[in-house]
Formats: C-alpha cells, sequence, structure tokens
C-alpha cells in the first residue's frame, strides 16, 4: 500500500515560485547557498541548449526535467528540504532578467518582479519573498536578489562564503543576458529575448516534487536523503540535529547564532574537517564517512545538550581556523605552526585542538609551543623521514588528544609522542640519505636548518613568495649534463638549498658555476652561501653535504631529555625516497566511492 505520507508530481519553475502559490522557505538546518560556477554555468546551457532545440512556438508543450525537490506542505509555507539550490539560483536569474528588462519597459520588470520574485502588498506597500533561505542567507538574498534597487543604490556587503555564491551567479547571469540581448541588436528585439528566456525557465523547466503533510518527519526525510547520496553534508545534518532537540526559540536563536561562527571560518578552513577534529580531540578516531552517525549517536544517548554543544563549537571553530592558517599572536607558536602547515600535518590538528582546550587561563603558552613541537618532531621522523604507516601515526595522535583533553596532562602527551616516535639515532641515519619531492616539506626542512646554523631566526626566509627551494643539480638538465643517478639524486635534501625568489628565477637550469656567480654569491642564506666553497657539484658532494645536515638535525628535532645519538647514526643503511605524497596521511586521501 502507498505511502499515504508522500506523493509526487511534476511542477515546473513558475509554478514553484508563483507568488499566488504558498510560499516555500528553507528550514534553519538546511544548507547554505552552494553553487559555484560549474553549477550556475550548467544550469545556464541546460536552459539555452534546450530553448535552441525549440525555436519559436515549437516549444509549447516540451519540458526540460531539471531534478527533484521535496517539500513538506501545509499551511501558507512550504518547507523546502531538496532543491533549494536549483530554485534560489532560478531566483537570482528572474532577477538578472527582471533588471534587464527594466531599462526598456519598467511596468514588464515590476511585473515580473511581483509575480515570481516577491509579493507586493498594495495597502502596505510590503513585498513578501516567495523563496526564503536559511538564516544564514536570508537578508543577504534578499537584498542582493529579491528586492528592487534603484542604479545607484549600494549592493549588500557579502559577509559568509554563501553570500560570494550568490553575487558571482548573479554577475555571471547579467553577463550572459546583456550577450543574448546584443546578440539581437538590443532594443525591442532584446527586449523579446529577455521575454523568451523567462518564458523557458518559468514555463517549460520543471522538477519532479515530492510533497509531504507530515512536517514531523521533515529530519527523517532530510537524513534518508542523505542516505541515498543526495549529497548532504555532516554540518548540515548535525546542525538539523541540534536545532530538532533545542528547546525553545530563545535555544534555536543561540544554536542559530552559534552556527554562524563555526560557518564563518569556511573561507579559510573546511567547516567538515573542523567538525571531525573537533570531535577526534575529544573522542578519539573517527571516519569521515561515519562521524554524524557517531556524533547522533552520543547526543541522544548523553542527551547532550544543543546551546552548550552549539557554543563549544563556536568556540573551537576559530582556534582551529588559526591552527589550519598558522596563525597565533605568540610569535614562537606561530612559526611553530607555520612549519605544521608548511609539512600538510593535519593530523596534529586534533592534538593542537586539544592543547588550546586544556590550557588554563593562567598557564603560558609555553606548554602549547612544548605539545606543538612534540607533534612536529613526531611527524618529521616517522612520516617525512621514515616513510612509515601513516594509520598508526593517526591512531596515536588521535588517541593522546583525546587522553590531553581528558585529562589536560601536556607532560604525559609529550611522553606518549616520544614513545611511539622513531629513535634518534635511526632518525639521523635516514636524514642523511632521504629524499623529499614536496616541496613545501622540503623547504620546511631547509628552513628549519637554516635556523640551526644561525643560532637565530633573523633571516627572512619564512615565505614561499620570496624564497625558494632551488635544485641545485637542477630537476630538467641539458642531455649533455644529466647525471646516471639523476632519479637517486635530484630530490636528495642534499641537492637542494634556499634561494631568493629573482636569483632563483634568473640562473633557472644553469650549469653550477653560473649559479654560483648569478645567483649565489648574492644570498644571504648560509646554506647557499657555503655552496661557492665548491669547484664542482657531483653526486658525491650531494652524499657528503646531506650527512653535514644531518649532524644538525638531532637539536632541531627532539624531544625533551632525550640522549643524542651517536656520533656514527648517520652511517646506516640506504632508506626508499619519498614521492610527492610523502607528508601525505589518511586525513588527506578521499574516501572510497559508495
Amino acid at each position: 500500500m502507498p505511502d499515504q505520507r508522500y506523493d509526487a508530481n511534476r511542477q515546473t519553475i513558475g509554478s514553484l515560485l508563483s507568488t499566488t502559490s504558498p510560499r516555500v522557505e528553507v528550514p534553519e538546518w538546511q544548507r547554505s547557498y552552494a553553487w559555484g560556477a560549474e553549477e550556475i554555468e550548467a544550469f545556464w546551457l541546460d536552459l539555452l541548449n534546450f530553448d535552441g532545440l525549440y525555436p519559436g512556438r515549437n516549444i509549447q508543450n516540451e519540458e526540460y526535467f531539471l531534478g527533484s525537490a521535496v517539500l513538506v506542505t501545509g499551511g501558507n509555507t512550504n518547507l523546502l528540504l531538496d532543491g533549494q539550490q536549483r530554485l534560489a539560483t532560478a531566483t537570482i536569474l528572474l532577477s538578472v532578467l527582471r533588471d534587464a528588462r527594466r531599462v526598456f519597459k519598467a511596468d514588464a520588470a515590476t511585473r515580473l518582479q511581483n509575480k515570481f520574485i516577491a509579493d507586493l502588498d498594495d495597502a502596505t506597500g510590503e513585498t513578501t519573498p516567495v523563496l526564503t533561505l536559511n538564516v544564514y542567507d536570508r537578508e543577504y538574498f534578499r537584498a542582493e536578489v529579491q528586492d528592487e534597487r534603484t542604479g545607484d543604490q549600494a549592493r549588500p556587503t557579502a559577509t559568509l562564503k554563501s553570500h560570494g555564491l550568490v553575487r558571482k551567479a548573479r554577475d555571471y547571469f547579467a553577463m550572459k543576458i546583456a550577450e543574448e540581448e546584443q546578440l539581437v541588436g538590443g532594443g525591442k528585439s532584446g527586449f523579446e529575448r529577455n521575454l523568451r528566456i523567462s518564458d523557458v525557465l518559468c514555463s517549460h523547466m520543471s522538477l519532479v516534487v515530492i510533497h509531504s503533510s507530515d512536517e514531523d518527519n521533515a529530519a527523517a526525510v532530510f537524513e534518508t536523503l542523505n542516505d541515498r547520496g543526495i549529497g548532504l553534508s555532516t554540518p548540515d545534518l548535525l546542525r538539523n540535529l541540534l536545532l530538532r532537540r533545542a528547546s525553545g526559540a530563545d535555544a534555536r536563536s543561540r544554536v542559530v547564532s552559534a552556527w554562524q561562527n563555526v560557518l564563518g571560518i569556511a573561507d579559510e578552513a573546511s567547516v567538515d574537517e573542523f567538525l571531525r577534529h573537533f570531535w577526534v580531540s575529544k573522542r578519539g578516531d573517527v571516519k569521515a564517512r561515519k562521524l554524524y552517525r557517531e556524533i547522533k549517536e552520543a547526543i541522544l544517548i548523553e542527551d547532550i545538550d544543543s546551546v552548550e554543544f552549539s557554543l563549544e563549537l563556536a568556540d573551537a571553530a576559530p582556534i582551529y581556523r588559526d591552527l589550519v592558517r598558522g596563525r597565533d599572536s605568540d610569535k614562537g607558536l606561530q612559526r611553530q605552526l607555520e612549519g605544521v602547515r608548511m609539512l600538510g600535518a593535519k593530523v596534529l590538528l586534533p592534538a593542537l585542538l586539544s592543547g588550546h582546550a586544556s590550557l588554563s587561563e593562567d598557564e603560558s603558552k609555553g606548554e602549547l609551543q612544548s605539545l606543538t613541537s612534540a607533534l612536529t618532531t613526531l611527524f618529521v621522523r616517522h612520516s617525512v623521514i621514515g616513510g612509515r604507516d601513516s594509520t598508526t601515526l593517526e591512531s596515536t595522535v588521535y588517541s593522546v588528544a583525546a587522553e590531553l583533553r581528558r585529562t589536560g596532562d601536556f607532560g604525559a602527551a609529550v611522553a606518549a609522542l616520544r614513545a611511539f616516535a622513531p629513535d634518534a639515532e635511526d632518525f639521523v641515519s635516514r636524514f642523511a640519505r632521504a629524499s623529499v619531492s614536496r616541496i613545501a616539506t622540503a623547504r620546511y626542512l631547509l628552513r628549519e636548518i637554516e635556523h640551526a646554523k644561525r643560532a637565530t631566526s633573523e633571516v627572512a626566509v619564512e615565505l614561499a613568495d620570496r624564497v625558494h627551494v632551488e635544485h641545485i643539480y637542477p630537476q630538467t638538465p641539458e642531455t649533455d649534463a644529466r647525471w646516471s643517478v639523476h632519479a637517486q639524486m635530484i630530490n636528495r635534501l642534499g641537492n637542494m638549498t634556499l634561494l631568493g625568489k629573482r636569483l632563483n628565477t634568473s640562473i633557472k637550469n644553469a650549469d653550477f658555476s653560473t649559479k654560483k656567480e648569478k645567483g649565489y654569491e648574492a644570498s644571504d642564506i648560509l646554506l647557499t652561501k657555503e655552496l661557492l666553497v665548491h669547484g664542482t657539484w657531483s653526486p658525491a658532494i650531494v652524499e657528503a653535504r646531506q650527512k653535514e645536515m644531518s649532524e644538525l638535525v638531532f637539536q632541531i628535532w627532539s624531544f625533551p631529555g632525550e640522549a643524542p645519538p651517536s656520533p656514527q647514526a648517520s652511517d646506516g643503511p640506504d632508506v626508499p625516497k619519498h614521492d610527492a605524497n610523502d607528508a601525505q596521511t589518511l586525513d588527506e586521501l578521499p574516501e572510497v566511492p559508495a
């Protein structure tokens, strides 16, 4: 027997967005506007190509199917659970058609506005938009798209990524509509082309709309859509859950406000990764595909308060953003975090989040610096130089993160990291023969060695746009200058140095003598100036130079109280060179497609 709570029918864009139909509202817990350039262009080309297939009146009985939408019906407003990206995009295009139409015939623009975008109350003079987006987008969308503006009226300020996407979509459509009108000569012909495009959009582009009269079942529909691959994200689902469980309007308002802070980091850090790393820092390892289910289970079983949990996320989000970007008010800690970023060591972020959460108000950031140093040392020894299994590293770091948040014991955290790390002798031995092809990683290692040589951080080797990694024996040498051991030597650290951008660009693939004369002599970087003592450059010199480097690495990447290796530590067995993913962990690998 069919489920009486649902029915489905085909509806045109025009019937869904008609001011005579019930208003359409995106629930607070739904995602923000997310379509970028690729989706916007596809939407436009679908319309344009369909229009081209049926010139003139031939289109009268034709329809173009755009996909599906899910509405929870009842009363004067329908809740839109799926399909908001298409309806919002259609509204953006209609607003552009409205504004372009006004130049030729103002009353035609007003009719379009009042028919599909916003209803005007003649008695009060107030307008009510047909489509209302979620709480994060609705005011911006109304000001940028749905309100009629005069030519000299300023556009609203975009404060979220979704706002920027709305603006870009509108700018794209404005360009395309202008092109279409100009193609037919503008004037009356341009106006008629405008009318044709709106007719195709509103009368011939359709969706299969699933209606449900059971508003209480909305959340279940939402999660079912996600399970079937509609593409709803963990932030969407979690926000939905927390809002559903919030008691009363005040609590819901506080949850919404907190999530504005969470979503506000999206331009600089992934919200999905933040949620996973936040949860990992509290509970230990969980895979991305299982994250929502695990958080939901904990919230329901432990009766976690929606407001308190949302506020905790809101406090942690800007901290996470700064960790990802390598920023801190303490210069010493900032330099360490820049190193974590250069290494691409996302696996360390949950432990760093735990460190921030565990730092008491009267403690200095020295504890955080010690933790960051230990984490970086472990990563360099285990992953960058050791090339060991990233799964065990994740397990250890995530366990340490959860335990640190539980106990607040920084000393125990550092001790646990040291216990797992490869020993000093193994590290020094492997470093003497390591190859590193990931440029950012090589740059970090060389930067630290440069500072160790100077015993100061005054030299400006921090910014990648100013100081480059230079391959002394070039990556693409002339045929007659190519070494027989090219592949083995090209990415050896002994074959690399740091050089200012201008100098590096000027010498490119020149021979060693030319590089010295036109590049290395003018450099202030010790690693580079030391090259001037060599008359030639050879594999043997690369080996010797890297062995010399290895004698410094213990003082850079070591743990408190750790004994230094014996002088013979660098005379060990060969180690495999690392490929371009030498610093990659499971955090950075895609999930297996469902």
